[in-house]
């Protein structure tokens, strides 16, 4: 809430209270007129009052309840939904922190998560166990709305309960689903169940609009059970009065004779879902407090006033407080202490609107998964606060910075000149590169850095971090570059992958991905031994695409799971057309990404593809890649014992070119090991003898573990009789071919080579 704002409610609130005041005493001296009408009104009153301070109570609780849910959905905002495991985290430590039974994301996309205390997180659960009260509440919440659910019996939780939900919004301010927490109805239990309720001579109830009892107080005045009011002894001829008062959401009140004695009542509309409290006084007289209230009347005025100037005071001081935690949370990166990307993105929009030059840089830490898994989650996040501190330093007037996620960080500056842009970051990641020394260890942090250089004021506020994203991965995957400047090449191939990535399912379905195959060749006798299934994109017009094109555009979109399939199924028809032509056929390798490896019907998929071409899967080699290995060694080797199975054989590539655990190689159940060409250029460059030792040790360790070798980017002879020496088992690269299509291929190595 604005201050200001906040200031001018609490003014005017003090004025009305000071108004209210002066009107009492002005009334003072009517308070002997008609002691009758005074006493019953005085009875009101205070029936009235207090219904109102419990009906406050409960729903003050409510709108805080509802607050927090709002602030939750206002964070999954930003979350990843396509992360469904991290997501339901979330979610259940979100409702851990809180008071709610339980709770649950219904997303627009299908996603669905419960959350409840004491229980496993489930994701998918079925919608048809969810009851017709919240049922209702979601489709009013995926209509804009939030609120309150009628109560109903769960049978999760196996008690009465009641459900807040509220909308879920994107980025875009469009419903992505609704976020809703089940709360029991101690909410309302306690204050019913309050013995002091008109200083110990009232008895509360909670009604619904037809005036059925939803909860009872513990104490009744009427002894017989009944399931609404209007079955009781509680009426005097106004029965359809009362029950259009409750239609109309009025207040009530009256009086009926039980036993002898009167009663007052007053039916009391609390706004939420029909409901209503019923507050009823006992046969206690309270007439003797009425003539003492109105000889200290002017005593009670004045504690009165103090006691709301003190309420005031601290409704104030705890607003302040409560809205300076808001900020914080909704503003600030919980690690860091810095700016996140909301306040960041508010920043840079008033940037923009000032009409002057600046820049935005994107940052990420070089591969800081692996500095979490050397050196720890605690040393990790040091590093991110010490990042944190150096921007500090480094920033002048009118720059700022935020941290996103994880390790990504942006910086607004306010150099628009490149050569001044590159003295900064040089700078900066130099001082970032002398935190060597707080890990006692060599190794270096490195950043990769995007840049978005804006001259003037037309520069919207999603395209500046686009394009700063952008130049970023783009950084990620040079071999040379770390720091990349957004340009009219990039700009190029932004639009490139957008054409790739909009004519993608197209080209699946027409046949545009063409197989290439590389063979690989046995360095014992130097004969064919089988080849690797390169993928090349020749769309309708005779174009090609290369892999480093569109793999990363497919591995980040998903796509690769479709693509993968499909090359195995082209694996296994050139194996089918080999046989079918009388040829003695050749093991085939193809990649497998990480996200088809862990589908749930990977396997499925791969026998039904077998089953199809009717082709042994001992002749079909998966590759993987190392990356894998270091989430899970159990999960994987469980899945390459089910491949194992099934006959196929599983190979690791590009082994020594990321972070290789010689470790982690040892505990994987695989069959093949393919060198990275890295290896083979490091020789070449210098590092010869060094790195011919390290090869011949891992092809010597392998070998004592049952694991064939392969060594990739063989291009020279010397290479060939080299890695022969090593003991290595087979050889591949552009020595023996250049990867060429499966046509040619068949022509060039599988003629006589009949059965």
């Amino acid at each position: 809430m604005d201050e200001k704002l906040m200031h001018r409610r609490l003014r005017r609130t003090a004025v009305i209270i000071v108004l209210i005041s002066l009107v009492l005493i002005l009334l003072e001296g009517t308070a002997t007129h008609s002691l009758q009408k005074n006493l019953n009104d005085t009875i009101e009153q205070r029936i009235t009052s207090e219904v109102q301070q419990y009906k406050s109570i409960i729903l003050d609780q409510m709108d805080a309840n509802l607050k927090s849910l709002n602030t939750l959905a206002s964070y999954i905002e930003r979350m990843d939904l396509e992360d469904e495991e991290d997501f339901a985290r979330r979610i259940d430590e979100a409702n851990k922190s809180n008071d709610f039974i339980s709770m649950i994301f219904i997303g627009s996309n299908g996603l669905h998560i419960l959350s409840t205390l004491g229980k496993d997180v489930q994701i998918g659960f079925d919608r048809e166990q969810i009851s017709e009260e919240v049922s209702q509440l979601i489709a009013k919440n995926f209509s804009g709305e939030q609120g309150v659910s009628q109560m109903y019996p769960s049978r999760v939780v196996e008690a009465d309960v009641f459900v807040y939900g509220v909308p879920v919004y994107d980025e875009q301010d469009q419903i992505i689903g609704a976020l809703l927490a089940s709360d029991n109805i101690d909410l309302f239990f306690r204050p019913l169940s309050d013995p002091n309720v008109l200083n110990g001579t009232g008895i509360l109830h909670l009604l619904s609009s037809d005036g059925t009892f939803l909860i009872r107080s513990p104490q009744s005045v009427v002894r017989e059970e009944m399931d609404t009011i209007f079955d009781g002894p509680y009426w005097r001829g106004n029965e359809e009065e009362a029950q259009a008062a409750l239609q109309n959401q009025q207040s009530f009140f009256s009086s009926f004779e039980y036993d002898g004695s009167t009663y007052q009542f007053l039916l009391e509309p609390i706004g939420v879902n029909g409901w209503y409290l019923f507050c009823q006084n006992t046969p206690q007289s309270l007439s003797g407090e009425i003539y003492s209230m109105v000889r200290f009347m002017q005593l009670i005025f004045f504690v009165v006033l103090l006691m709301f100037a003190l309420l005031m005071f601290y409704g104030y001081r705890s607003l302040r407080r409560h809205n300076r935690e808001l900020r914080g949370l909704a503003y600030h990166d919980q690690l860091t202490g810095s700016d996140n990307m909301v306040r960041f993105t508010q920043k840079l929009q008033e940037r923009i609107e000032q009409g002057n030059g600046f820049s935005v840089v994107a940052f990420n830490v070089r591969r800081f998964k692996f500095i979490n898994e050397l050196f720890g989650k605690e040393q990790a996040d040091l590093l991110l606060k010490y990042i944190s501190k150096v921007f500090m330093r480094h920033i002048r007037d009118g720059e700022f910075f935020c941290r996103d996620t994880a390790d990504s960080f942006y910086v607004c500056l306010g150099e628009t000149d490149n050569r001044h842009i590159l003295d900064w970051i040089g700078s900066f990641v130099s001082e970032i590169g002398k935190t060597t020394e707080s890990y006692n260890s060599n190794y270096r942090v490195v950043l990769y850095c995007g840049i978005e250089v804006c001259t003037n004021a037309d520069c919207p506020v999603e395209q500046v971090l686009t394009h700063a994203l952008f130049a970023l991965e783009h950084a990620k995957n040079a071999h040379s570059e770390q720091i990349i400047f957004y340009d009219s090449q990039l700009q190029q191939k932004r639009e490139l992958d957008n054409q790739i990535e909009s004519r993608m399912h197209a080209a699946l379905k027409n046949g545009e991905f063409r197989m290439f195959l590389q063979p690989k060749v046995s360095l014992a006798d130097g004969c064919l031994s089988g080849a690797e299934a390169l993928v090349r994109w020749v769309n309708g017009s005779g174009q090609m695409f290369y892999p480093d094109q569109f793999i990363p555009l497919f591995e980040r979109d998903g796509f690769c799971v479709q693509l993968d399939i499909y090359m195995v199924e082209q694996a296994c028809r050139q194996i089918r057309s080999w046989i079918d032509q009388g040829i003695q056929p050749i093991p085939i390798s193809v990649n497998q990404s990480r996200t088809l490896f862990f589908t749930l019907d990977y396997l499925e998929k791969l026998t039904t593809v077998l089953e199809k071409y009717q082709v042994d899967a001992g002749m079909i080699t998966l590759e993987i890649l190392e990356g894998i290995a270091l989430e899970n060694v159990d999960q994987l080797n469980e899945r390459i014992e089910q491949l194992h199975e099934l006959g196929f054989r599983v190979s690791m590539d590009d082994f020594g070119s990321g972070y290789s655990s010689l470790n982690t190689l040892a505990k994987l159940n695989i069959d093949e090991l393919k060198l990275d060409r890295a290896f083979l250029m490091e020789i070449s460059g210098g590092s010869g003898e060094r790195t011919r030792m390290i090869m011949e040790q891992i092809t010597e360790m392998v070998h004592h573990l049952g694991i064939s070798t392969v060594v990739e980017g063989v291009e020279t002879e010397e290479n060939d009789r080299m890695i022969h020496e090593m003991g290595c088992d087979f050889g591949q690269g552009y020595y023996y071919s250049r990867p060429i299509p499966a046509q040619e291929f068949s022509e060039r190595f599988m003629q006589g080579r009949s059965k």
